[in-house]
């Protein structure tokens, strides 16, 4: 849940004698039903426990996933753009009696690395080439005679560029990575005990150590490239010749409609994530609202016992999304043709982060169809 900036900046937080000059840019509350004063260190090795982003949403995952993709083409994560070097750490300005601090045994969210750390708040930090990041997370009581946990985001833009990239991200943080991390972090207060003795993360699709990479429920099988994808499944796009494809198997126990499997994966209207990159990126025409002959705003156009086809296109690529379930495995494959060459320029670099995030998307949908029918999540 967003807060004021008062409900940071009235707490006597060690945190503000460092960053003087830094500006407060989010503050956010989690909850924690049945904290009490002493818990917050059971709180952080719960966060440690549940893992990072990689565990949260997909459009979370997504984000995060351009992000750093965008990064690494733009040279902003560099050696020479983190803490240490292109600014120092805030552990320089760390008084006598919190230097000694190691910051906990491990960062709560990488790659965020620790400031300081004690009984009732901590702090992390991270800079690249657009800002200089702190973020500060505080045990607070309650009006209802609990705890819960609150963050503060503060940030020192690195000039005119980095202040405008704090400005494009923002609505992003808060309806999308903000919201993602509540359900993770309160999941993990919730799952602690079980986290803490090495069960890991929400049972999903995801196979056990050990299991065999094929076949076992949970296992994803990809290919890339119209040699790899099976011709029963080309034949099923409205595109004759394709410049890339791709298709992502999972095996799972779960039965479920192509539609359904559709729906899980993508929802009934598209999210802010997803409008971004289909919309704002590839210039995908969506339809708006709710509607039976619509997923996230794709059109169904053809369907058939075992499978479903979805289509939008922009003035520069034609996209299908098709999606079969049949004998315990259930397939995406992406079709993609370039009607212009800003197409292919625009649809390379991300499907790097698509074929990424496929899998996972897979077994998220999995898990989304078990827990609507009331069933458990494992294989």
């Amino acid at each position: 849940m967003r807060l004021p900036d008062s409900a940071h900046t009235d707490r006597p937080w060690r945190i503000h004698e460092l960053t003087r000059d830094f500006r407060l840019e989010d503050v956010w509350a989690f909850r924690a039903p049945g904290a009490g004063p002493d818990d917050f260190p059971a709180m952080l090795a719960a966060l440690r426990a549940a893992g990072g982003p990689a565990q949260q949403a997909p459009s979370a995952r997504f984000l995060f996933a351009l992000r750093w993709k965008l990064g690494a083409l733009l040279g902003w994560d560099g050696p020479g753009a983190g803490v240490g070097a292109r600014v120092p750490t805030l552990r320089d300005r760390v008084p006598n009696d919190l230097r000694e601090l190691s910051g906990g045994p491990g960062p709560v969210s990488a790659p965020l690395t620790p400031v300081y750390e004690v009984d009732d708040e901590c702090a992390r930090e991270l800079a690249n080439r657009t800002v200089h990041t702190v973020m500060h997370l505080g045990w607070v009581p309650t009006g209802r005679g609990e705890h819960e946990l609150r963050m503060a985001v503060l940030v020192k833009p690195n000039g005119l560029f980095g202040k405008l990239y704090m400005a494009a991200i923002a609505p992003f943080r808060h309806l999308v990575v903000y919201p993602a991390l509540t359900r993770q972090w309160e999941r993990a207060w919730r799952d602690r005990e079980r986290l803490e003795q090495g069960g890991g993360a929400p049972p999903t699709e995801t196979p056990p150590t050990g299991a065999s990479p094929t076949g076992a429920p949970g296992a994803v099988d990809g290919a890339v490239g119209r040699r790899e994808v099976p011709a029963s499944v080309l034949a099923l796009s409205s595109l004759p010749d394709p410049h890339y494809v791709d298709m992502f198997t999972l095996t799972t126990t779960v039965d479920a409609t192509p539609e359904e499997w559709a729906r899980a994966m993508f929802g009934d209207v598209p999210s802010v994530a997803e409008r971004f990159i289909w919309r704002g990126l590839l210039g995908l025409r969506l339809s708006r609202g709710r509607s039976p002959h619509t997923v996230a705003g794709w059109r169904i156009a053809e369907r058939g016992a075992d499978w479903i086809r979805l289509e939008a296109a922009s003035r520069f690529m034609t996209d299908n999304l098709l999606v079969r379930a049949a004998d315990g495995r259930v397939s995406l494959a992406t079709c993609v043709r370039y009607d212009r060459a800003l197409g292919r320029l625009l649809w390379s670099p991300l499907s790097a982060i698509h074929r990424r995030l496929a899998p996972g998307l897979l077994r998220d949908a999995a898990a989304a169809v078990r827990s609507r029918r009331g069933e458990r999540t494992d294989p």
